[in-house]
């Protein structure tokens, strides 16, 4: 069963990472309305959100049952200036991070799939069903993606 993870788990981004590579420079900052996040947006999303994931990932690893904090991802965009952030360098980051985890997934042990955190509001979860929402994560994203270059 991990083979098969860690496979589902590069293909996901290395799918989302071609999609995002494909968009035009005149169709990154473009979005349909004002509440939808334009292409751009979206991949500084993801980059952040690797970033966490690998975090957390980390932590549960090297910590007794660790609490995993979630983040707000309504503020980032203003907070962390997604308008003036280089989109290729965010792009770079999810290439990376995902790189790093397929290189960590890959040197498991059995017992390290088990290994348990909690999230902030008390749910306890395995090592493995993080990685699986990490790839459920990008290819919900990778669909939104599509739809907003198709869109613009």
């Amino acid at each position: 069963m991990s083979n098969e993870v860690i496979t589902e788990f590069r293909d996901s981004g290395e799918n989302f990472v071609k999609l995002a590579k494909s968009a035009s420079s005149e169709k990154l900052h473009k979005s349909q309305t004002s509440e939808e996040w334009s292409p751009a947006n979206i991949i500084h999303h993801m980059a952040d959100a690797e970033a966490h994931f690998y975090i957390r990932y980390l932590r549960v690893l090297t910590e007794n049952i660790p609490t995993t904090e979630f983040f707000d991802e309504d503020v980032y965009p203003e907070l962390l200036h997604y308008e003036k952030r280089a989109v290729n360098a965010s792009i770079a980051l999810i290439e990376s991070i995902r790189a790093s985890s397929v290189s960590l997934f890959n040197n498991f042990k059995d017992e390290d799939w088990q290994r348990k955190g909690i999230t902030s509001d008390g749910n306890e979860f395995v090592l493995i069903a993080l990685i699986k929402k990490a790839r459920s994560h990008i290819n919900d994203h990778a669909n939104q993606l599509s739809a907003a270059l198709q869109a613009n």
